[in-house]
Formats: structure tokens, C-alpha cells, sequence
């Protein structure tokens, strides 16, 4: 039997209550594993998303785990990537239809995952954007660290909700949508266009462009400010030209 053969073998193993792998004969022991790996799981959940478990409490939090746990099998062995679907997953839970902000919620603490966990990567000087003519802004394009995530909600006010799960002020829930900028375990609201702003190069549109993303939210927006802030951040990695070349 080959590797991949064998893990899949044991994976199915993982999902089936009933079956015992060939050889075993005590199935309690696997019963065991499977619970463990249950347990695991839960348990990963609820670091990644703390403020999720904050909001609705350990018991109810548990609970939910338990089902999409249950419901996703895994794909990695590697903890840290488990929960990438749990926000889709909360926005279609049944016990948590009342709390139609709970999924936006459970997309921030992703984020903030995200940016705590991603790897290092040297950053363009803060003077590297300076040697290339306004003109060029239309062709370039830059590429933002992996730390630096984003999370929005048009409703609801994840950034008082986030303040308030770190010993800030009770926020009101009522109080209208939020954009969130996170860098590594640093985070800050920030204004609809430059969420718009950070998005339009996150998803790799040019320069140009990402400002008239922001300018066509708020047509007063500090685009010049915003941008500097990137480098003067560390948050820009590359910057790459039409051609393709890395300047």
C-alpha cells in the first residue's frame, strides 16, 4: 500500500464512528483517537477565533466547533489552517441565526489570524516609490505584506466589537459598519476609502487605480497620506513594474 493510499485510508477512519482499521482489535482505543483529534480541533478553533467565543460564550462556542468539526474533514495537519470556511459556516448555523453579526465577527479574528501568523518578508524602504514619475503610477503595482489583512463589515461595528473583547468599552451593536486594517498583532479602524484603498492593491490593481478607488468613496481622502503610511509600515514588499520586472 502506498503513503498517499494509507493516509487516506486512515483519514476515512477519522469520519467514520463505526470503522475499525484492520488489526485493531479493541475499537474503544479508536473511539479515543477520534475524540482526541475532536478535541484538537475544537480547541484550535476557539484560539483562532476568540472573539467569536468571547461574544457567545465557551459552552455555545464549544457546541458550534463540534458541529462544523464534524461536518468539515480535515485537510491539513497543520491546526493553524484549520477555519478558513468558519465564517461561511456561523452565517448558515441555525442556533446562531440571531446573531447576524457573528459571522462578519468570525471573518475579523481570520484576518487576525492571518496577519499574526503570516511569514516575514523584507520591505521596500519608505523612499523606494520616490524614484519613479507620477506617470508611472498607472502601470505599477504593489505587492503588501502577508501580514497586513483587512476586514470590513457593512453593518456591524467590528471594531468596537474587537476593543471591547480586549477590555475596552461595551460597544454598541447598533452602532453602523466598520473597516478594520490588522499588521501582525496590531490592528486600527480605518476610513471606508482607504479600506477600498488597501483592497483595490491587495488584489493587485496599480497604483493609480487603488487611489481612484479610494478617491471615488470619499473624494477629500488623504490617498497620498495612506499610501506613504504603507511604507513607512513596512507593508509594501514589492513593487512591480508593466513589464513585469521587480523595480
Amino acid at each position: 500500500m502506498s503513503y498517499a493510499t494509507a493516509i487516506t485510508a486512515f483519514a476515512a477512519l477519522l469520519d467514520d464512528e463505526s470503522a475499525v482499521p484492520a488489526g485493531l482489535l479493541h475499537a474503544e482505543r479508536m473511539r479515543h483517537y477520534r475524540a482526541n483529534c475532536r478535541i484538537n480541533r475544537v480547541a484550535a478553533l476557539g484560539n483562532t477565533f476568540a472573539t467569536v467565543e468571547a461574544l457567545v460564550g465557551a459552552d455555545f462556542f464549544a457546541a458550534m466547533a463540534r458541529v462544523y468539526v464534524d461536518a468539515t474533514p480535515a485537510t491539513s495537519a497543520n491546526l493553524h489552517a484549520l477555519g478558513a470556511d468558519f465564517p461561511d459556516f456561523i452565517a448558515g448555523f441555525a442556533p446562531a441565526s440571531d446573531l447576524l453579526y457573528l459571522a462578519d465577527v468570525a471573518r475579523l479574528d481570520w484576518s487576525c489570524w492571518l496577519g499574526f501568523l503570516a511569514d516575514d518578508a523584507e520591505a521596500e524602504p519608505p523612499a523606494a516609490l520616490a524614484g519613479f514619475a507620477p506617470d508611472t503610477l498607472e502601470s505599477l503595482t504593489l505587492t503588501l505584506h502577508p501580514a497586513l489583512q483587512l476586514a470590513q463589515s457593512a453593518h456591524w461595528p467590528l471594531a468596537d466589537l474587537l476593543a471591547m473583547h480586549q477590555g475596552g468599552a461595551t460597544a454598541d451593536i447598533n452602532a453602523g459598519g466598520q473597516a478594520l486594517l490588522v499588521l501582525r498583532a496590531d490592528w486600527q479602524q480605518i476610513a471606508p476609502a482607504r479600506f477600498a484603498m488597501y483592497l483595490a492593491l491587495q488584489q493587485g490593481a496599480p497604483v493609480l487605480a487603488a487611489l481612484e478607488a479610494a478617491l471615488a468613496v470619499d473624494d477629500s481622502a488623504p490617498v497620498g497620506e495612506w499610501l506613504g503610511w504603507l511604507f513607512a509600515s513596512g507593508a509594501v514588499i514589492a513593487i512591480t513594474e508593466a513589464n513585469g520586472e521587480q523595480a
